[in-house]
Formats: C-alpha cells, structure tokens, sequence
C-alpha cells in the first residue's frame, strides 16, 4: 500500500538535499517537487474522503462524492483539488494558488512539459528561485488549509 503521507516526507527532503549541492540539479528538483505535491495531494484525498486504497467509495458524507467510487488522479494535480470540493473551492478564490500550483506542474512554461515528462528533459537554463517559490507557497498553502478537509 502507497504511504503518500511519508513519500511527501522524503521527496520534499529531497527537494531540500538537491538544492544544497552545487552541481546543477535543476530539472530532477522540479520533477521531485512535483511529485512531492502529487503525494501531498493524494494523501489528504485519502484522509478527506475516508478511504484507504483507490476505487473504493468516498465516505464523506455531505459531500458531493459521498457514495461516489474514488479514483486515483494519476499525475493530474488539478483533478486531485477537484476532488476535494470543499478544498477545491477554496484553492478556485485563491489566484496566487492557481498561479503557483500551475509553475509547479509546468515549471518550464505551460507550452512545455509538465513535472513528470521532465525527466525526458537533460538540462535547462531555467533559474530554480521562481519555481522554488511557488512551490514553498503551494506546500505552505496546502498545509495552511488542510483544516478545510478536517
């Protein structure tokens, strides 16, 4: 069984580790980011609709996707607020959430490759304390208004 709640643990570590290093690590950063997001989000999806595994039926009740079978999200950042109505409408008010959710998916630019398909991507000259940012505000956001879920 997936532990997201640790993995969120260890890629934002690795995150922290990676930037320390004077080598050029850029592209491996923003991909374990990413991925350290996807965790985050899986794990309050876990938490907010009551289940344990993917494809069992959410136990929220009062809830618009109570009684509603719960699907993993894949790699889809924005499907898995969607799926937190409650979070999802605060995340939807909150434009500078938006904005920094969306550099962390796609840390190049929106017409590149998101988090995941950077690990195709050797190098880039792409400064790292933008997206840095961005994803210090969306782990702070998300941790912030994790009492909306509760």
């Amino acid at each position: 069984m997936e532990d997201y709640s640790g993995a969120y643990s260890a890629r934002k570590n690795d995150v922290f580790e990676l930037s320390r290093l004077q080598t050029d690590h850029t592209i491996a950063i923003f991909h374990l980011g990413g991925i350290a997001v996807e965790c985050r989000l899986k794990s309050l999806l876990f938490f907010y609709h009551g289940i344990s595994e993917w494809k069992h039926k959410s136990l929220r009740k009062k809830d618009s996707m109570f009684d509603q079978v719960i699907i993993n999200p894949k790699h889809d950042l924005t499907k898995a607020i969607e799926r937190m109505p409650d979070l999802y409408s605060k995340a939807i008010t909150d434009a500078q959430f938006i904005k920094h959710l969306k550099n962390v998916i796609f840390p190049l630019g929106s017409v590149n490759p998101d988090y995941i398909n950077l690990r195709y991507i050797p190098h880039t000259i792409q400064s790292k304390e933008h997206w840095q940012q961005s994803f210090d505000y969306v782990c702070g956001w998300l941790e912030k208004n994790e009492k909306t879920i509760r």
